[in-house]
Parts: structure tokens; C-alpha cells; sequence
């Protein structure tokens, strides 16, 4: 090669080297210094630190969500003046400047109000005018802007509902609770919301969690079933419950139409101590004396039962805060069952000792009432202690337990006519053959003793870079039927024949 030839083509890749030089040089010379904003969103009227609040920086595609505790952390957020954002369902965006300092972190929190009230000024050609109508925020307006919000953000189909949105239940149940949210369905088992079906899917596959953690549940069937009984879980030791209708990947195996979470209070969900408590009166008896009334056993009883109980969270610092809630709630529960067999139609006929008939002519050959009721006493305590070892790092430590007593007290009266001639009956009557009728006498008294306990231990890092979060938990659940040990037999039958 010509030596002049050598020396363009040098020259030639040189510049082009330096142009690439210069390319790439110049981004990585206009490159902006950026800072951080870090800080707490809390509602301004109750105090309570809200979670899932959206925080945006206006003009870059900086975005994040409040966690737990109401924090929030933004990086990478250019220096000088940022203009912040704060978005939270049913209360009043927030928008303010904040300096940011390059590699500096920058500390702001926010204080969500209320919306602001409607303008007065209305057209004079109104036809029907009001008078001013003032609507005051109240607990249950807040809780449900708590629970609306985190659905607006939830990554998958879920409903939230805040148990302060319900407000008091009277005896306590969780499924008293959860009957009135969208695609769920209670099962009644002797006047209790026992089981719950999302979706139409059965109880066995419906799980129930305590903060995401698998909660045991003795359903008296040996231990054999999966289905929880929600009527040995309290509310009052909750602070929302969450129903997700879609399964994920983290979702146990049994969730096929999703699963019910049940998240319990925090003390640092709050700024300052809050104290809830109600008192109730439980009936669910025709009779509505205050006074004792006979039945279900031996002596009168009163039908009309109390039932109390109270939260109370507290804040005490920075770094620690426990809650307390506790509740007691009795009832009485009627049970009158009359059942009519009747052949031809409900029962078969054998052309021997019971005729045949004709579908159009049936016959009663059996007739049971079922004159009883039972008493349901439950118990509840849940303690949380709370603890922030640092900025990023906290835990709490959780105690929920219950104790359930029903007691059944149950007597069936049947008339049962074991042989009837083919002349012997009619639409209105049925004469059994002489010496065949029968009359039994069946009683049932027992208690149904039900002991629920569970500790938790939950540890959360919220760092710049890296968050995490684990737990464990110990669910014990006991169930024990008792007869004779408190007085009474469990099946005695008195039977007169002939």
C-alpha cells in the first residue's frame, strides 16, 4: 500500500474515533445531579398515617406509593426546585415545591385535608332551593376512602373495606362482616355466619390469612376439612380486611376463587392514641321481655344478652406502640324446626305398610317439631407491640385469641305412624293401624368449646435500594365437645309405642 494511502485511512479512523468520542462525552458531560425526597403522609383531621397514597414529581416520571406506616421515598429527583404531588381517593391532592440538593436528602411530609365543601353560589332560577346541608367528615367517610384508594391501586382484583367503615358488630363475627361485600356468600350454621364462598366456589377453597399468614381452623369435622370458621375471629382486633378474587402466584393452592386477608391494627398507623369502644344488646328471639323467659332447659333464661368491647391504639413514640382491643358478646339463638314427611311425594310407598298413592293424594305419616336453642358466648384479645428500630427497619409483634362456648340445648316431639291401611288416610287426616303409631321424645345438650390462639412476629426493611419483609407465626386451634362432664347427656330419647 501506497504510504499516502496508509496515512488518509489513519487519519480517516482517527476522526472517527474522536467523533465517537465526542458522542457519547457530551450526554455523559450534560448529565443533571440529582437528590432524594423522602417523608410521611398523614390525614390532617384524624391523624392516622395513610397507605397507598401516590407521590409523583411533577414533570419527570418520578412515582411511588406510601407503605404501611405512610413513608415514601423518591429517588434520582433532579436539583433546584421539584414540585411535589400527593394523590390519595376522597381527600384533597397535594401539590408543593421542594429544594433539592445534589447527592442530599430531602425531608418533606404531608398533611392530606378533606375535600373542600360545594360553592353556595346557585342560580337564582333554581326551582327548589335547600337549605344549607354541612357534611362532616366522620370515621367511617374516612375508612371508606382508606379502602377505596387501595383498590384504585391494588395490582390485582381486590376489595378493601376498613372494619371502622362498618362500624360496630354486635356480637363480633367476621362473617357478619364480609355477607355484605360483592361476590361473597355466608354460610349459617345454627344461626352463625360460620363458612364463606367467593364466587360460588366452596368454603374448602376459600383461605383465610392473618397479615398473609395461614390461620388454623378445627371445623368439627376431624380435622379433615379446610373450610375456616369465621365465627371464632373477632373484629375488633382488625384494622381492614382485604379480599383479593384473583388468584397469584403467591396465592396457596387452594385459592381458586381467591382468598380473604385479614390485616390486624398497628400502632403506628396513627400519630396520636385512639380509643374506640361500643356496647351492645343481642337479640334474636320472637320474645323480647328483659325479664327471664322459660326455655330452653329446665329453668327461665334471659334471651336478651350484652356484649362490649374496645380498641385502643397508641403511638407512644417514634420508635415504640402497642394496641389493645378486647370484646365479649353472648346470645341466644332459637331453634324451631317442624318437619312433615309425606308419602307419595316426599317418602316412597310400598303397597304394604304404607299404600300406594297417587302423587295428587298424599298422605302425612310422620311429623316432627324441634323446640331448642343455644347460647353462644365469645371471647376475644389481641395485643400488637410495635417497634421502629431505625428509619428503614421495624417490627411488630402480634397476639390474637378467642374462646367460643355454645351451648346447645335441643328436644324433638315426633307422632310416627309405622303402618297405615289403604282406607286409612286422606288428604287432611292419617289413621295408623291399631298399635302401630308411635311418639318419641329426643333431647340434646351439650357445649361446643372452641380455643383459638396465634402469635405473630412480622419484620419490615424499607431501604433506598432494597425492601423486604418476613414473618412466622404459631396457629393453634382446639375444638371439644363436653356433655356429661358439665351436667348433660349428649342423645337421650324417650319412645312410646303401641
Amino acid at each position: 500500500m501506497h504510504p499516502s494511502s496508509l496515512l488518509r485511512r489513519l487519519a480517516a479512523t482517527a476522526l472517527s474515533l474522536l467523533a465517537f468520542v465526542l458522542l457519547f462525552a457530551a450526554p455523559l458531560h450534560a448529565q443533571v445531579a440529582t437528590g432524594a425526597i423522602e417523608g410521611r403522609v398523614i390525614h390532617a383531621a384524624t391523624g392516622r398515617y395513610l397507605v397507598n397514597v401516590r407521590v409523583t414529581v411533577e414533570g419527570t416520571t418520578l412515582e411511588t406509593f406510601t407503605d404501611e406506616l405512610g413513608a415514601y421515598r423518591l429517588a434520582g429527583v433532579p436539583t433546584g426546585s421539584a414540585t411535589l404531588k400527593a394523590f390519595f381517593t376522597g381527600l384533597k391532592p397535594f401539590t408543593a415545591p421542594v429544594n433539592v440538593a445534589a447527592s442530599q436528602l430531602a425531608t418533606r411530609d404531608i398533611a392530606l385535608d378533606a375535600l373542600p365543601t360545594l360553592s353556595s353560589d346557585r342560580s337564582t332560577a333554581e326551582t327548589v332551593k335547600l337549605d344549607t346541608f354541612v357534611v362532616a367528615t366522620s370515621r367511617e367517610m374516612d375508612a371508606a376512602a382508606l379502602a377505596i384508594n387501595e383498590q384504585r391501586f391494588a395490582a390485582n382484583v381486590k376489595n378493601v373495606v376498613s372494619t371502622d367503615e362498618f362500624g360496630a358488630v354486635a356480637e363480633g363475627n367476621v362473617g357478619e362482616f364480609l355477607k355484605f361485600l360483592p361476590g361473597v356468600s355466608v354460610d349459617y350454621v345454627g344461626g352463625n355466619a360460620r363458612s364463606i364462598s367467593i364466587n360460588g366456589v366452596p368454603p374448602d377453597n376459600v383461605p383465610v390469612t392473618l397479615g398473609g399468614l395461614s390461620m388454623a381452623s378445627s371445623s368439627g369435622d376431624g380435622g379433615r376439612g379446610r373450610s375456616f370458621n369465621m365465627d371464632f375471629f373477632s373484629t375488633n382486633n382488625l384494622s381492614r380486611v382485604e379480599i383479593e378474587y384473583s388468584p397469584t402466584p403467591e396465592s396457596p393452592g387452594s385459592a381458586l376463587a381467591g382468598t380473604v386477608n385479614l390485616v390486624p391494627r398497628s400502632a403506628f398507623e396513627r400519630t396520636k392514641p385512639v380509643f374506640n369502644y361500643s356496647v351492645s344488646a343481642l337479640l334474636r328471639d320472637n320474645n323480647k321481655s328483659l325479664d327471664a323467659t322459660p326455655g330452653p332447659r329446665g329453668h327461665p333464661t334471659n334471651k336478651i344478652r350484652p356484649g362490649a368491647d374496645f380498641s385502643y391504639s397508641a403511638p407512644v413514640n417514634k420508635s415504640f406502640g402497642y394496641t389493645v382491643s378486647a370484646g365479649s358478646a353472648s346470645q341466644f339463638s332459637p331453634q324451631d324446626t317442624p318437619v312433615a314427611l309425606w308419602r307419595g311425594a316426599s317418602a316412597i310407598t310400598n303397597g304394604v305398610a304404607f299404600p300406594y298413592t297417587t302423587p295428587d293424594q298424599p298422605y302425612l305419616s310422620r311429623y316432627s317439631y324441634e323446640d331448642g336453642g343455644k347460647f353462644t358466648t365469645r371471647l376475644s384479645l389481641g395485643v400488637t407491640l410495635d417497634f421502629r428500630l431505625s428509619e428503614r427497619d421495624r417490627i411488630a409483634l402480634g397476639f390474637h385469641a378467642a374462646r367460643t362456648t355454645i351451648g346447645y340445648y335441643n328436644k324433638a316431639l315426633v307422632f310416627q305412624i309405622n303402618q297405615v291401611d289403604p282406607a286409612g288416610f286422606s288428604l287432611t287426616s292419617t289413621r295408623s293401624r291399631i298399635g302401630t303409631a308411635e311418639l318419641n321424645l329426643a333431647t340434646e345438650g351439650r357445649e361446643r368449646v372452641n380455643k383459638t390462639a396465634m402469635p405473630t412476629l412480622f419484620c419490615y426493611h424499607r431501604g433506598p435500594v432494597w425492601k423486604f419483609e418476613s414473618a412466622a407465626s404459631y396457629s393453634s386451634n382446639v375444638n371439644n365437645h363436653v356433655d356429661v362432664q358439665v351436667g348433660r347427656f349428649f342423645n337421650a330419647t324417650s319412645r312410646r309405642t303401641g
